[in-house]
């Protein structure tokens, strides 16, 4: 189990935005010192807050020992995952991470099914043999593919914010290393999924000659983004700091390939009753992915969830959900060889926050630019885009 204080380097940006529906005026702040390290004993008067270009008198600066007091939550959401090895690689990660998370944090699983996203817990749960039992059950129910058309509201157990459970104890943990020690087993037993088509381009794998069969998936991936904001929304209500990990490899990922956004400019061979052909429909594609990412963030924001992507292949390649979650506090991790060692470790940095309260009205307003800055010297503030 990792402890609730860290030392050690950090991955990169946090700040989870998104002070609870009914306040705005306060806000979630990971504080680095020049070596990246975690600096965890700001005071008020070290802290300065400006609210859309306005100084905001600070109230309260409570330091990452004092809100780990606090239950953090967590959601994991897995999305399709094409790939044998890539599956294996996610699934092996998420147990890790269940196998480490601290005494008294509470997790809820959902994951894609053929035609919708499934919740398969009634809520938040404190119970590691509930979480056990959910993520053995994703294997065999996640796609390789966005296939169906799915709902654009979550589905199976729903989500009740005041389900409440009580820890299982010893028998919990010995559930939840069980599965591990299933995982590292021989993936061929229970990973699924297919090999995926190594080399090829993504304008090739998704066809940019064909117009419809690719706007085709551009509205999957929109009713999918909005059955993750339902998530979003129904989890807004839980006090205390929210997380969000998406698992996924599958064609949203594509088109938010950096690929895509390259094609715009590229001389491709015209073929008649083409549609304009692949850079009239790679613009498309960057417009409308660019839109749904706009969208994602502001409701994240909104609603006080820091997002977390494990997607993506590697520098500039962050997939769908990963080019967003810095700018909700989150992190984009590669789901590459080394994640499944090293993903319940390194997500543990982000709790590791002060809260900043500050003056300022407490009825909603629209967003506006949040600047928060400290005055001790070789330490750095990461926070989120807007409030």
């Amino acid at each position: 189990m990792f402890l609730r204080w860290c030392t050690g380097l950090v991955l990169g940006a946090c700040l989870v935005a998104g002070p609870p529906p009914s306040i705005q005026s306060q806000a979630w702040v990971l504080a680095l010192d020049s070596r990246g390290a975690v600096v965890g004993d700001l005071n008020p008067e070290e802290i300065q807050v400006k609210v859309d270009g306005k100084s905001r008198p600070v109230l309260q600066v409570k330091t990452p020992v004092q809100t780990a007091e606090a239950a953090q939550s967590w959601v994991l959401v897995f999305e399709p995952i094409r790939d044998t090895s890539h599956r294996a690689l996610a699934f092996l990660a998420a147990a890790d991470f269940l196998n480490q998370v601290p005494e008294g944090d509470r997790v809820l699983i959902i994951s894609r099914g053929k035609d919708s996203m499934e919740s398969l817990m009634s809520g938040f749960s404190l119970r590691r043999g509930l979480w056990a039992e959910a993520l053995a059950k994703v294997p065999d129910m996640l796609p390789e593919n966005l296939v169906g058309s799915p709902s654009e509201a979550l589905q199976g157990a729903g989500f009740q914010p005041s389900y409440a459970d009580a820890s299982d104890g010893p028998a919990g943990r010995e559930a939840v290393a069980a599965l591990v020690a299933r995982y590292r087993k021989d993936p061929s037993d229970w990973a699924r999924g297919r090999m995926d088509m190594r080399g090829v381009r993504v304008l090739d794998r998704l066809d940019f000659n064909d117009y419809g069969f690719v706007m085709g998936y551009v509205a999957a991936i929109e009713r999918e983004s909005k059955a993750l904001g339902s998530i979003f929304d129904a989890v807004a209500p839980v006090p205390g700091q929210k997380h969000l990990v998406v698992f996924s490899r599958c064609e949203s990922d594509d088109l938010s390939h950096p690929s895509v956004a390259q094609a715009m400019s590229r001389k491709f061979r015209r073929v008649k009753g083409d549609m304009g052909g692949p850079a009239e429909i790679a613009a498309l594609v960057f417009r409308d992915m660019h839109l749904l990412q706009n969208k994602m963030k502001a409701r994240a924001i909104a609603d006080g969830i820091t997002l977390y992507s494990v997607a993506g292949s590697g520098q500039n390649i962050f997939g769908h959900v990963g080019s967003v979650a810095p700018a909700t506090g989150g992190f984009a991790f590669p789901l590459a060889s080394g994640i499944e060692t090293t993903f319940g470790r390194n997500i543990q940095v982000f709790g590791f926050r002060h809260l900043v309260q500050w003056a300022g009205d407490a009825a909603p307003g629209a967003p506006a630019p949040l600047e928060i800055i400290t005055s001790r010297q070789g330490v750095r503030l990461l926070l989120q885009e807007t409030w």
